[in-house]
């Protein structure tokens, strides 16, 4: 018996954040709704005179619906996930028709190979076809990152609508991970002046994606994971979980929520005392900033075991169980440019595909000069500072031009500041963040 997801779980599933919010209009849509702890079935009423017919197979999970929507799951079957993740599906024995076909035929297509392997699980076989569904639209992709090289920049289409074509194909093949990626060009395209460079950055980083998923056999286990990650492959909270987690004092230096079409999502970036190590934790809500998920309050220091997803360079984590009640902390050990440098170099050597890495860099002043903005420690040496001007100029009242100690992400080109560790306090820089830590015993 499948127990129901939770509002998160069913967010990691959606292709797009619109998809989601159209998927939590339609509760009341829903008819003839059932469940046996396998599968989800129900009926929802559309602007036509039939209503669609929507099935879900956990075991897969795998999705159904008779709408024409070409994104995958469409925003019916989130519908009907997201309703049955609020309890709102009775328990019945045996599916309606349309459903009993659909899922009949899907147990039929499992069991003639199982004649063959009985040994391969539903599961494993639920991700062959996915893997090769993937396969398919990145090789559809590579054709078009040839065909715009081929051709040239100035002759190719940069379009929005371009790049949104290509990315619906991935999202059709299952590959969220790299749909996402390409609608995030026409931003690059549309604000850089040295846009040209960033594209062909960006067309080999996705090139290389495509070449190491057709050799992921050949790679080693936590590469593999880190490609798949990429990709867009899902990850199980219980498997997650599942793994054994890594114990240490940690400090939660960074917190912001922020909000796409009612799509909530909190970051949590926390830092090991005892060794150093990163985590970020990410947790999805729709509608409101209510999450299932309790971490930790901003400039809290707590003795807890977090589990890490898997990958190459690990950072996305589950927070586990707390072994102490957290508490305000007063200092950070010392840390420079070079440290920061260093441990994006391990990530990204790790990982090619790493985009940023949290930094924390101890006794730096902002400042700016000309209009472009930086990080200046005491040995006269600058990294360059990017981010909305309000958090900025908030940055550099706060120091009063002293030095202070900076969190935020590394992106290889410049510091994204989130928050500013002073006398003791963590202070957020941006919007949508919890109060820090109350005062009391501290660290």
């Amino acid at each position: 018996m499948t127990s129901p997801w939770s509002e998160g779980q069913v967010a990691s599933v959606a292709p797009d954040a619109g998809s989601l919010a159209a998927a939590a209009k339609l509760s009341a849509a829903w008819s003839e709704t059932g469940s046996n702890g396998g599968a989800l079935w129900g009926l929802c009423q559309g602007s036509g005179k039939s209503p669609y017919r929507s099935v879900v197979d956990l075991s897969g999970p795998a999705y159904n619906c008779s709408c024409p929507s070409r994104k995958f799951p469409c925003k019916h079957t989130l519908g009907l996930l997201l309703i049955w993740s609020h309890g709102r599906v009775p328990e019945r024995s045996e599916p309606p028709p349309f459903a009993a076909d659909w899922l009949s035929r899907r147990a039929g297509r499992a069991a003639a190979p199982a004649a063959a392997a009985t040994t391969t699980t539903a599961g494993a076989k639920a991700t062959e076809r996915r893997t090769e569904r993937v396969t398919a639209g990145l090789d559809e992709l590579d054709l078009w990152l040839t065909d715009q090289i081929r051709g040239g920049l100035g002759a190719a289409d940069i379009s929005a609508s371009a790049f949104d074509a290509i990315a619906a194909r991935m999202v059709d093949a299952q590959a969220p991970g790299v749909a996402s990626a390409l609608r995030r060009l026409p931003i690059v395209v549309a604000t850089r002046a040295d846009w040209p460079d960033r594209l062909l950055r960006e067309y080999a980083r996705l090139h290389l994606l495509v070449v190491a998923h057709r050799r992921l056999s050949e790679l080693p286990e936590p590469l593999q994971a880190s490609v798949r990650s990429h990709v867009g492959y899902p990850v199980g909270t219980d498997s997650v979980r599942s793994e054994p987690g890594v114990r240490d004092r940690w400090m939660v230096l960074g917190m912001q929520t922020t909000e796409e079409k009612r799509l909530f999502t909190r970051k949590v970036w926390l830092i090991g005392r005892n060794h150093g190590r990163r985590a970020i934790l990410l947790d999805f809500a729709h509608g409101s900033a209510n999450f299932s998920t309790v971490v930790p309050p901003l400039g809290s220091l707590v003795d807890a075991t977090v589990h890490f997803y898997p990958g190459a360079a690990p950072l996305r984590a589950q927070f586990g169980d707390a072994h102490e009640t957290p508490e305000p902390f007063t200092t950070v050990a010392p840390s420079d440019i070079d440290t920061a440098l260093d441990h994006f170099a391990a990530a990204v050597g790790a990982d090619p595909w790493v985009r940023s890495w949290p930094a924390l860099l101890t006794g730096v002043t902002p400042a700016i000069d000309d209009g472009h903005w930086f990080l200046v420690d005491a040995q006269g040496r600058a990294l360059p500072l990017s981010g909305e001007d309000p958090v900025l100029w908030r940055l550099l009242g706060m120091s009063g031009g002293r030095p202070v100690t900076v969190f935020g992400e590394w992106t290889s080109e410049s510091l994204v500041p989130v928050s500013v560790f002073d006398r003791g306090d963590v202070y957020p820089l941006g919007p949508g963040t919890p109060s820090p830590a109350a005062a009391g015993s501290r660290r």
